[in-house]
C-alpha cells in the first residue's frame, strides 16, 4: 500500500495519545477535511435538500446547546475534558434522536455522520510529521486561529498545550 509507512494503528491504551494525534490531524488536515466533508454533503443535499438542511440545524443547535451547558456546569466541562470522544458520541445521538422524531435518518447518517466518521478514522490512524508538528505549535500558541482550532476550543482539546506553553515560558523568565 503507497505511503503505507505514514499511518499506524493507535495505541488504545493510551487514550491521551491517541487523543492528541486526533487533535493534532484535525487541525493539521482540516482543509482536506472540509473538502470531503462539503462535497459529502452537497451530494446528500443535492438528493434531499430539506432534510439535509432540518438535520445540519439541529446538529449545530445540538453542539452549542452542548457547549453552553458545558461552559455553565463544572461537573458537564470536568466530563467533556476528561472524556472528549464520549462528549461528541453523546452530541451525535441526541442530534440522531431528534432528528428521527422529525424525519428522515438516513440523511443524518449519510450527510453528517459520514463526514465526521471519515474524518476521526484518518485522524486516528494517520501518523504526523514534522511540518505536522510545527502547524500545531503555531496553532496552539495563539500565533493562528482556525475553523478547526475554535472548534477544539469550544470542546475544550487546546487548553493542555496552551498551558504547557506558559509553563515553559514560565520557567525560561526564572
Amino acid at each position: 500500500f503507497p505511503g503505507s509507512d505514514r499511518f499506524a494503528r493507535p495505541d488504545f491504551k493510551d487514550i491521551s495519545k491517541w487523543n492528541n494525534r486526533v487533535v493534532n490531524n484535525l487541525l493539521y488536515y482540516q482543509t482536506n477535511y472540509l473538502m470531503v466533508a462539503a462535497a459529502v454533503v452537497s451530494i446528500v443535499g443535492f438528493l434531499s435538500p430539506l432534510n439535509m438542511l432540518i438535520g445540519g440545524t439541529v446538529v449545530v443547535l445540538v453542539f452549542m446547546g452542548f457547549v453552553w451547558v458545558s461552559h455553565n456546569k463544572d461537573i458537564l466541562r470536568r466530563l467533556k475534558k476528561q472524556y472528549p470522544t464520549t462528549f461528541v458520541v453523546v452530541i451525535m445521538l441526541s442530534s440522531y434522536f431528534l432528528i428521527s422524531y422529525l424525519g428522515d435518518v438516513m440523511v443524518f447518517m449519510f450527510g453528517i455522520t459520514l463526514p465526521l466518521l471519515l474524518m476521526f478514522v484518518h485522524a486516528s490512524l494517520r501518523l504526523r510529521n514534522i511540518k505536522n508538528k510545527l502547524e500545531n505549535k503555531i496553532e496552539g500558541i495563539g500565533l493562528k486561529k482556525t475553523p478547526m482550532g475554535i472548534i477544539l476550543d469550544a470542546l475544550e482539546q487546546q487548553e493542555d498545550s496552551i498551558n504547557k506553553l506558559a509553563d515553559y515560558i514560565s520557567k525560561a523568565k526564572e
